[in-house]
Order: structure tokens, then C-alpha cells, then sequence
């Protein structure tokens, strides 16, 4: 049986065999070994801040000399033998556990310690204690929400506050489902610690402060949280494996499509959009509780945390929008006209890309204009279908024979014609392909595109939008299949 027992530090000896390293017999070599690979001094520097954690206890047992050993508490036991005889520590680090020891008052010269009568004994609870959840026996680690909550109550700094506030404020919009906040918000976090995010969300806030504040309407808000929530959710376009060129993607399609809000007003607290139904959307309460006066988004970079990633909005920002839009585009509808979008491959393509190489093509082409740049669109375009083809063919038939892109073209179209499960939208969609292999003068052609590569044509931005969402369900039915 166990029991409690009060002993001075220096009467408590550092075990030899600690599971934390192999058997050390002599013990200013084990504390050299936990100085050097088990973080000691950050631990004595929070003992002599805080002094001993009152939830943990130090467990011992006597060896055959009758000395009391530690079995539970390496660490702790050696940070207080260093703060209570800070020559006990490698000369080098003397002058270290010194200086600590002499402007604390907060370091205990005896401990509570449990005394077990056995090592077996004290094994069970060890076991229990760092051996993980073993299905809620042992200690269950916080996740990154119950993480952020935490450094919440103690106004610590935390990277995922605003995200964790946004979905917090999203589930009592109704917008989004408690239980599937945990898995996402980290990823809300990534992309929330982009100024040119926050800035087209209508954020002032830094990405580590829990009190957000906004500048735009409450309904327009509402608008983009629940595009960003359902994104989040469905984790293809928004997803842990982006980086900072597709956040700002991300951003530009939220702005192109009037998802994003285009009417800037005075700051005001996120959280009174839920105290009151707004009576004049341009006009909001702000913080102060004085009406809100609409103003245009300027743009121009980060209007919240200091010391961040730093980076423009881009030409392209909500700023560049008019006021005045109208219902439907204001609750982020899709009913523009495609042949009008800037990207060939439009926001609503959502795919999952795991060759490298084709992924990289895909990201070019759903971050250059194809308007401005048509030409270059359509060269990474030919590398990406042609890379598309040989991959779907080496899938499907296990060939690695280099081929011409019309010949392989015409076998990729024979697999897939194989397929007796093609839905509707796909048998379409081949229809379109086989056009495009056998009318040279199509603009996703192998031959017209070999001709743009060598400028000997110059190809038009909206036939180039018009023939990939034609084919786009191929694309994607062959992405899946690589």
C-alpha cells in the first residue's frame, strides 16, 4: 500500500534505471543525461516562477540501503536538486540554476512525495500515468480547441484563438455543427493567419486575439463564414495541405464570385452580431454602440495583429469592388457569367491532386488570369493535360511506352469508353473530350496547343474556359483514377 510522506529533496535519490534512459549508475551523469535531452531547465525556470505543481506528486520507494528512490518524477526531482544546490548541475550550467535559485522564493526545499512499497506497486500507476488514453484509463491530452480554450482563460496567446472564436461564433449562428469544429480548426486557423484572408473576411483582428472585431455588416459576415465553414467541412479546396498561394486563391474566388463583403463600416465586436438583429446592415453598432458609417475597403494590408505573417492584399481586393450589390450577390451566389470568371479553372472545381508535379501545374493554372496571361495559361495547361493523359494510361493498362498526345489521347478516351458505370454528366463530358481529340482547331487540342507552345497561335481566355468546363468532369473522373 502506498502512503504519504514529507522528505527534504536533497534526501531523495535519482532513480538508475528510469525509463528515460538506459541505467545510469552514477548520479551526476543521470542529471547531465536529463539536462541534455529531457528539458530540465525549462522545467526548474517554471518551478522557480510557480514553484511545484500541486497536481502532481513525486513517487519514491527505498532501495536495499534504505535510501528513498525516485520512480515517478525524474525530472521534477532533478530540477529541485539543481535549484537547492545549484552545484550539483555540470559546471557549465552553475551559474544558470544559480541565478534562478537566488530571485525565487517559490522553491520548496521538502515535497510531498507518495511512497509506494515496491516497484511493482509503483509500475500500475506509472504505467497508467504516461503509457497515454488506454481508452480513458490514463491521462487524455487536450486537443487543439480544448488548447486554445484553456490559454483563453489565462490570457495566453494562442494562434488558433480567432479561428476557434469565428467557429465558435458559427455554431451559434447555426451555421455550422459543434462536433465538427474540432477536426477544423486548425486548418481555419492556417488560413486565418493570412492578413489577405482576414482583410477579404472583413477581420481586424490578429489571428491570436479571442475578441474579434470586424469591419464589415453582420449579415454580409455571415455570408462569408458560412462559404469559409462549409469549405472547412467538405476539406477539398480548403484543406491542411495548402500554402500561402492558395490561401490567397482562396481569397481572390471569395472576392470574384460576391462572396466576399464589398461595404466596409466602422469596427465592431463579432459578438454583437449576436445580441441583435441588425436594423440597417450598412450600419452596424460599433464597439461603442454608436452607428456604424459604411465606408469602401481601402485594402492595403493587414489592419490587425502585429508581429505577423505579413503580405498585401494584392491588386484584386474587396477595395477594388463597387457598392451596391444586390441581394443575390451579397449571399454569395454563383450565377455569373462563367465566360467572365479570370481563372480557367473555376472556383467550384474541386479536386484532390496527390502526383506533385500535376498538382503544381493545376495551381498555376488556378492562380494566373487567363485573360491577361491566356498564353501562359495555356502552355501550363498543356502540361498539365498531357501529364493527366500519361498517368491515367499507366494506371489503367500498366503501359510506359512513350506516345504521341493524340495517339495516347485516342487510347485514354478507349479506356474510358470501357466503363459501363459513367454517369450522365461523364458520358458527356467524354463526348466533349473525343471532340477535342479529333478536331485539331479545338483549342485543348494537341495540336493547337503545341502550336500555342511555339506562339504560332495565340489562344482566346474564354474558348480555353469554355473547353475545360466542358471536359472537367473527365478531368476529374481521371484524377481520381492516378
Amino acid at each position: 500500500m502506498s502512503s504519504n510522506i514529507l522528505l527534504n529533496v536533497l534526501d531523495i535519490y535519482l532513480d538508475t534505471d528510469n525509463p528515460r534512459h538506459d541505467p545510469i549508475y552514477e548520479q551526476n551523469k543521470i542529471i547531465e543525461h536529463l539536462l541534455k535531452d529531457e528539458r530540465v531547465r525549462g522545467l526548474a525556470r517554471h518551478i522557480s516562477t510557480h514553484g511545484i505543481n500541486p497536481l502532481d506528486s513525486i513517487g519514491v520507494v527505498k532501495d536495499e540501503e534504505d535510501n528513498y528512490v525516485v520512480v515517478e518524477g525524474n525530472r521534477r526531482l532533478c530540477s529541485l536538486l539543481l535549484l537547492n544546490d545549484p552545484d550539483k548541475a555540470p559546471a557549465g550550467e552553475v551559474p544558470y540554476f544559480r541565478k534562478l535559485a537566488d530571485n525565487s522564493s517559490k522553491i520548496p526545499n521538502a515535497v510531498n512525495c507518495v511512497l509506494f512499497d515496491d516497484s511493482d506497486e509503483a509500475n500500475t500507476w506509472m504505467g497508467v500515468r504516461h503509457n497515454g488514453e488506454q481508452d480513458g484509463v490514463g491521462i487524455k491530452n487536450w486537443d487543439s480547441k480544448q488548447k486554445t480554450r484553456h490559454n483563453g482563460k489565462v490570457n495566453k496567446k494562442d494562434q488558433n484563438a480567432l479561428a476557434l472564436a469565428l467557429l465558435d461564433y458559427a455554431v451559434k449562428k447555426g451555421i455550422l455543427h459543434d462536433e465538427k469544429t474540432d477536426r477544423i480548426i486548425t486548418t481555419a486557423a492556417r488560413y486565418l493567419g493570412n492578413p489577405f484572408i482576414r482583410e477579404t473576411f472583413g477581420i481586424v483582428s490578429a489571428r491570436s486575439e479571442q475578441d474579434v472585431k470586424i469591419n464589415v455588416s453582420c449579415q454580409d459576415f455571415d455570408v462569408v463564414l458560412a462559404r469559409f465553414c462549409d469549405d472547412l467541412v467538405e476539406n477539398t479546396v480548403v484543406n491542411s495541405r495548402t500554402r500561402k498561394e492558395d490561401w490567397m486563391a482562396y481569397g481572390r474566388a471569395l472576392i470574384e464570385q460576391s462572396v466576399a463583403p464589398k461595404i466596409r463600416v466602422k469596427p465592431h465586436l463579432m459578438e454583437e452580431c449576436l445580441l441583435k438583429k441588425e436594423a440597417n446592415k450598412e450600419n452596424p453598432p460599433n464597439s461603442n454602440g454608436e452607428d456604424g458609417k459604411a465606408e469602401p475597403n481601402k485594402g492595403g494590408g493587414e489592419q490587425g495583429g502585429k508581429g505577423e505573417e505579413k503580405g498585401s492584399s494584392e491588386s484584386g481586393s474587396n477595395g477594388t469592388e463597387k457598392s451596391g450589390s444586390n441581394e443575390s450577390e451579397s449571399k454569395g451566389s454563383n450565377n455569373q457569367n462563367p465566360d467572365k470568371r479570370k481563372y480557367i479553372v473555376p472556383y467550384d472545381f474541386k479536386v484532390v491532386i496527390n502526383n506533385k508535379i500535376l498538382r503544381r501545374a493545376f495551381e498555376e493554372m488556378r492562380t494566373i488570369s487567363v485573360d491577361e496571361k491566356s498564353l501562359a495559361v495555356a502552355l501550363v495547361t498543356r502540361a498539365f493535360l498531357e501529364n493527366l493523359y500519361i498517368l491515367f494510361f499507366e494506371k489503367a493498362t500498366g503501359s510506359h511506352q512513350p506516345q504521341q498526345t493524340h495517339v495516347l489521347m485516342e487510347k485514354v478516351i478507349k479506356e474510358i469508353k470501357l466503363d459501363s458505370n459513367l454517369s450522365k454528366v461523364e458520358k458527356d463530358a467524354l463526348a466533349a473530350l473525343m471532340r477535342v481529340q479529333s478536331n485539331q482547331l479545338n483549342v485543348l487540342s494537341p495540336k493547337t496547343l503545341g502550336a500555342n507552345a511555339h506562339a504560332g497561335l495565340y489562344p482566346n481566355p474564354t474558348e480555353l474556359k469554355r473547353e475545360f468546363d466542358n471536359i472537367s468532369p473527365m478531368i476529374k473522373y481521371m484524377l481520381k483514377r492516378i
